[in-house]
């Protein structure tokens, strides 16, 4: 799973150099403006056939979280 996480991450910032880890951290690791943050969920969505809700999103402080979302709530 996290690979495919990895996956998406790349395309949305166009980096292939991404420091991934569980613990890498959202706002310290990826220069997201509130565009390429919307980018990047609705590229999990797409990916995971999930919708995201607003309330999970202020919860995403670390690519782990995201992670712990998607295996709880994903197929």
């Amino acid at each position: 799973m996290i690979k495919r996480i990895e996956k998406v991450f790349s395309e949305v910032t166009g980096r292939e150099d991404l420091e991934f880890t569980e613990k890498t951290r959202l706002d310290k690791n990826f220069e997201f403006t509130s565009l390429s943050f919307i980018q990047l969920i609705c590229a999990l969505e797409d990916e995971f056939d999930i919708e995201i809700p607003n309330s999970a999103l202020k919860k995403f402080k670390t690519v782990g979280d995201v992670v712990k979302f998607l295996e709880k709530n994903a197929d």
